[in-house]
């Protein structure tokens, strides 16, 4: 790698084979990586790293639905904790559509049944958004409550990683 003035974001989303109910379905999930690095690579300051990579592996133990808003979340908890500088923590959240019903956060069995998702990833303190990704058909009503929703829900989510970090963090100092 030739040097370069700011650092480069790694990201790699991999399942055990037995992390779905279907024995041998794990593998490596390229588009989850794709997506834990774009929810991710606004949110650290890069520049503060000049000719490092920052790698970031996610092995997933056992699915149960609403994966990649897990694997963002914790993530972004694990680079705060390894002391990697960052502009805000990232949380994520996703919300399915089924029905009329919009379900936040869907186990497996609601995500087989959905007629769409959405995934929303933000830096709560900064109230910006550094991804959102939809599939399936929404109308508009459902899109702007289901954003409002996950904006919500990802509001409430950063006050607890903010208590959880700084639990760990006073824990270490005992």
């Amino acid at each position: 790698m030739m040097y370069s003035d700011i650092g480069r974001l790694n990201c790699n989303v991999s399942y055990t084979t037995f992390s779905t109910p279907v024995r041998g379905q794990g593998s490596d999930h390229k588009e989850y990586s794709s997506m834990l690095l774009k929810a991710l690579e606004g949110a650290i300051m890069l520049e503060t790293f000049p000719k490092t990579t920052v790698d970031v592996f996610a092995l997933v133990l056992e699915s149960g639905g609403s994966d990649l808003p897990v694997v963002i979340s914790c993530a972004s908890l694990a680079l705060a904790d390894a002391g990697i500088r960052m502009y805000d923590l990232v949380a994520a959240v996703s919300v399915s559509c089924l029905g009329k019903n919009l379900v936040i956060d869907p186990i497996l069995e609601e995500e087989s049944y959905q007629d769409g998702s959405l995934i929303l990833t933000c830096m709560p303190s900064r109230y910006e958004v550094t991804q959102l990704t939809f599939t399936g058909e929404w109308s508009t009503p459902d899109i702007n409550e289901a954003m409002q929703l996950c904006l919500d829900a990802c509001g409430k989510l950063g006050k607890v990683m903010r208590s959880c970090l700084k639990e760990a963090a006073s824990g270490s100092q005992d």
